[in-house]
């Protein structure tokens, strides 16, 4: 009965050590309600000559937390299936219940006549 006991328990131990590397250590995934607390406003995009999009916009932080970073997924023409993943690195955090200004953010390429939008998907 003892092998079968400590096959029991190297199972179990098993188990909880791919619990745990599955563990995700990335920043708290974007939960409901955020567009309504983190909000990008004044959006406006430009194309360079190279076809990759600039953006400048507002950050209102509805939150009671500071952000230092914020994800933003962007697309064109309504395609959210080619959208684009940009990680934002405020020059200084954003205090709770304040906006801030975004220039110059690489959004990736953008078509010659495409409109461009973006959402906020995750804060730190």
């Amino acid at each position: 009965m003892r092998p079968l006991t400590g096959i029991v328990c190297s199972m179990s131990l098993c188990a909880l050590i791919d619990a745990a590397a599955a563990q995700d250590t990335r920043p708290t995934a974007a939960r409901p309600g955020l567009a309504e607390l983190v909000k990008i406003e004044s959006f406006q995009t430009t194309r360079r000559a190279d076809n990759y999009g600039i953006a400048s916009f507002v950050l209102s932080n509805g939150t009671d937390k500071k952000i230092d970073s914020v994800e933003l997924t962007c697309w064109m023409d309504d395609d959210r299936d080619r959208a684009t993943t940009v990680l934002v690195w405020a020059n200084q955090p954003v205090p709770a219940h304040a906006s801030y200004q975004f220039k110059n953010v690489n959004i990736g390429v953008v078509g010659p006549n495409s409109r461009s939008q973006c959402e906020v998907t995750r804060v730190d």
